[in-house]
């Protein structure tokens, strides 16, 4: 039974446009290469900071409710963006299975790649609403800094609890900080693999040659 799958697919492949096997191959070899980003720890960690950051917001935006008639839209940011990032937690945490258990311990390539496509689309709208919110966040919390007072609670028009603001400011600020660590260790990453790559063709080309 193997066997006939393994033909079949064998046909299948010399019977493809060549245009259209290149595009599929290549499109094969990125979704692998995403299958090893998550086996890696990089991801684990990133998981332990998100989680970290998520009830951090949720437990200010829970607790200090209604605590900042100022912009009440602070305390709605900071619960819609942790629990995004619960959600993100939850889509990354079904991708690891995916690579570690689906892909590389059972081996059934061709439905890892589909259910981490899947995966991978659902990450992409939550990345939106994610930024999305990330932004109005930075509108409420910063366009508020210059006005914003935590004394005299009856001043409704420029009170807002001292924690809350803080921790609102705080917290954005770490998610930049955050992203720019990220950035520069992926793209280190990239970099240092394309160079190992590079070195590694050269010394095969140079063996061959000699």
């Amino acid at each position: 039974m193997a066997s006939m799958f393994a033909t079949q697919d064998a046909s299948n492949i010399a019977n493809e446009n060549p245009v259209n096997l290149w595009i599929r191959l290549k499109f094969e070899e990125r979704l692998d290469k995403t299958m090893k980003y998550y086996t890696s720890k990089m991801v684990i960690v990133q998981i332990i900071v998100a989680c970290g950051f998520s009830i951090s917001e949720l437990s200010c935006g829970i607790n200090y409710s209604n605590q900042c008639p100022m912009e009440p839209a602070i305390n709605t940011f900071l619960v819609a963006h942790g629990a995004t990032k619960f959600a993100w937690i939850f889509l990354t945490i079904l991708a690891i299975a995916d690579a570690r258990l689906i892909y590389k311990k059972m081996n059934r390539k061709s439905l890892a790649r589909r259910l981490m496509l899947i995966n991978l689309v659902f990450q992409s709208l939550f990345a939106v609403w994610f930024f999305s919110w990330f932004i109005a966040g930075n509108i409420w919390v910063f366009r508020n800094k210059n006005r914003y007072q935590s004394n005299d609670p009856t001043n409704t028009s420029t009170y807002c609890y001292g924690d809350l603001y803080q921790a609102a400011s705080l917290l954005i600020s770490m998610e930049y900080v955050g992203f720019i660590i990220t950035f520069i260790g992926t793209v280190k990453r990239r970099f240092i693999s394309r160079r190992l790559k590079h070195a590694m063709n050269n010394k095969v080309k140079h063996e061959i040659m000699a």
